[in-house]
């Protein structure tokens, strides 16, 4: 089980570093954020749209550290490593998931627009799917 442990823990990392690409590399604001504003019934100013490309770019690179993280700490881990080796991985997931998870699903509620925390809540499961095995 300690290899699907570690399988787990990469396939967050990499799931995290591809949602870091997404947001480094892609289209800012993205269609969410348009949809809201849309829905707002008002234009995005020029403005909004730099400060969207700029904290999407700096999730980006929170993301990409946190996917990196996450797999060094993972690689780390051995058939003798104790708890806190083990939940390492898991912490830095939590560090980064939980707020955006909550805070994305908050938006949805309040805007009825469709945003990403679902893949958030994946993630995290799979961080917690791994820490599980590594004790099996």
């Amino acid at each position: 089980m300690y290899s699907v442990s570690l399988a787990l823990y990469y396939l967050a990392a990499l799931g995290c570093i591809f949602m870091a690409a997404r947001y480094l590399f892609g289209s800012l604001p993205t269609n969410y954020h348009k949809d809201m504003v849309q829905k707002a019934g008002v234009e995005m100013p020029e403005i909004f749209e730099t400060i969207l490309m700029s904290h999407g770019r700096a999730l980006g690179a929170a993301l990409l550290a946190s996917g990196v993280s996450i797999y060094l700490f993972a690689d780390m881990i051995e058939l003798d490593s104790n708890f806190i080796v083990r939940l390492r991985p898991v912490l830095v997931g939590l560090i980064i998931g939980m707020p955006i998870t909550v805070y994305t699903k908050r938006l949805e509620e309040q805007t009825g627009v469709q945003t990403p925390w679902r893949v958030s809540v994946v993630l995290l499961a799979v961080l917690m799917a791994g820490f599980g095995f590594s004790f099996m």
